[in-house]
């Protein structure tokens, strides 16, 4: 088994290392775009490949592709920090995305194709297949997240809580969209593990403090998944 892990920031990749331990090896794209890290996993038979994306979908879907592509990963985590909707999404709370929104994916204005297979405003999509089986999230206790993604940070207040209204998300955050397209597209199973480090009527401070906290706590949770399961 060959598990691929996305995540966006340095701060949120950092904890990785701290609960994982020094990587085994690392390898980097031709033109250095991407480094990758690698654990061994001997005793499950399997490998973790752990790649930094940068911030964005366009930036996810770059590096969840260059994972499948070249390192042959058959299944994929994402994890992260997201913002809160909802005063249910409080600071540290930890859950896994059932189903996202690309809100931002607008072509309304042309009726031609704001219809059938191109929706007018608003995708909703679900991972084809689940890296881990929801059961298992479920009996770790993590909530479920309906996931409004878009390539923008979202400010406190009233445009959080519109995405609340709109869309009845529960979180906001700007790498789901995308990895869920290409995961889906590759048939490759995908589940994304989110901690909230900014509530409803918090912004880029609560952000900043709170990031290497949730964080971590994702990552000791995929450390308990990965060692029971594989």
């Amino acid at each position: 088994m060959k598990i691929g892990i996305v995540v966006a920031t340095k701060e949120e990749m950092s904890p990785f290392f701290e609960v994982f331990g020094p990587n085994d090896q690392s390898f980097s794209a031709v033109n250095g775009s991407y480094e990758v890290f690698k654990w061994n996993l001997e005793k499950h038979n399997s490998a973790i490949y752990l790649v930094q994306s940068g911030f964005g979908e366009i930036a996810a879907t770059s590096s969840v592709q260059y994972l499948i592509s070249e390192h042959g990963v058959n299944m994929v985590i994402n994890y992260g920090v997201v913002g809160g909707l909802d005063d249910g999404c409080s600071v540290g709370k930890i859950g896994y995305v059932e189903r996202a929104v690309h809100y931002d994916f607008d072509i309304s204005a042309n009726g031609h194709y704001a219809q059938g297979e191109y929706p007018g405003k608003g995708v909703f999509l679900r991972p084809e297949k689940d890296a881990v089986p929801q059961p298992t999230l479920k009996y770790y206790g993590l909530s479920e997240f309906v996931c409004a993604s878009a390539d923008k940070f979202v400010a406190a207040g009233e445009p959080k809580r519109k995405l609340k209204r709109d869309f009845g998300a529960d979180i906001c955050e700007m790498e789901a969209a995308g990895i869920i397209i290409t995961c889906n597209r590759n048939s490759v199973p995908v589940t994304l593990i989110k901690a909230v480090s900014d509530g409803v009527n918090e912004d880029s401070e609560a952000f900043k403090k709170n990031v290497q906290d949730a964080s971590l706590k994702c990552v000791k949770l995929i450390h308990k998944i990965l060692y029971n399961a594989t």
